[in-house]
């Protein structure tokens, strides 16, 4: 079968939103703006098979070439039909295949395929997935302490004001990412450590995309800014968020504030993996996840 692929663009956004909307999934690596964002190191090419929006990567020399999990209404005929049209590509450029961010509701369905293969999950790819009102409100005994921030926040910064993102601020906002990515003393080109350019793709193009986000000013200067994304009506995603830690109490302010005016009717909020980094993992669970996104995997043997 001789297939058609095409780079992502943000004129993809309503064709990629259309198979989006038929997957009951809560992953964040089958979001646009995810993919999209990410784009720069994944390189990633897509296509309509079966009725399916297929994405496949060639690792873009920061990880091994996979398939995305297709987008779509899958039965397992279809999933193989998909397979047997996918794999030879694979098969062509000498690459194992493999399947990357299986919903776990479908583990069955791709298990279940005919080509020999093993599966799996990493835990430390896994979504942290959060009641969006208690992150709104910090409501009840759990949240004392964050709470306690936030309060602490308002007494030491009573001259700090909130804006929806917008290009007037891009430039401040990527100043404090540079900062940060300084700070810790990494090379801001690394994908593994740096999420800079993600950051600045999604901006480069916002007008034509349906990101959101919020910024914190202090003093006139940008203290915090965060960027998200809706997935489904219920469900938001909160991709990129960098502060300025010098400030009591910044990190909790804009977890709350970008939820209270970016995400106010949403039901839950998926603040994406933690990549095994302990630091990073001690924060995630400081918000009290009502469960975790397992992401399966599958590789052909």
């Amino acid at each position: 079968m001789n297939l058609t692929w095409q780079t992502l663009k943000p004129s993809d956004l309503a064709v990629y939103q259309k198979y989006y909307s038929m997957v009951d999934s809560n992953i964040t690596d089958l979001s646009f703006h995810c993919r999209f964002a990410w784009d720069n190191v994944f390189n990633i090419k897509w296509t309509i098979l079966y009725d399916c929006l297929i994405q496949i990567s060639d690792g873009g020399g920061y990880t091994y070439p996979f398939m995305l999990m297709p987008l779509g209404e899958l039965s397992p005929e279809k999933l193989e039909d998909i397979v047997s049209a996918v794999k030879p590509v694979f098969d062509e450029n000498g690459w194992t295949f493999r399947i990357r961010a299986i919903e776990e509701s479908m583990k069955d369905l791709f298990d279940n395929l005919s080509l020999p293969h093993v599966m799996g999950y990493d835990a430390d790819s896994s979504d942290y997935l959060y009641d969006a009102e208690s992150l709104r409100t910090l409501a009840g005994k759990k949240y004392i302490k964050k709470r306690n921030h936030w309060n602490r926040f308002l007494r030491l910064y009573p001259d700090y004001s909130y804006e929806s993102l917008s290009p007037a601020i891009f430039e401040e906002c990527l100043s404090l990412a540079k900062t940060w990515v300084n700070s810790k003393e990494i090379d801001i080109n690394d994908a593994e450590e740096s999420d800079y350019y993600m950051i600045k793709r999604l901006f480069d193009n916002w007008e034509n995309l349906s990101a959101r986000g919020g910024a914190i000013k202090i003093s006139g200067r940008i203290a915090a800014f965060s960027v998200g994304s809706i997935g489904r009506d219920d469900i938001g995603f909160i991709h990129f968020e960098k502060a300025d830690t010098s400030f009591d109490g910044i990190y909790a302010a804009i977890n709350k504030l970008v939820l209270v005016n970016e995400f106010p009717n949403i039901r839950f909020i998926n603040r994406e993996e933690d990549l095994g980094i302990p630091g990073l993992r001690k924060s995630k669970e400081s918000y009290f996840p009502i469960t975790k996104v397992n992401k399966w995997k599958l590789r052909a043997e």
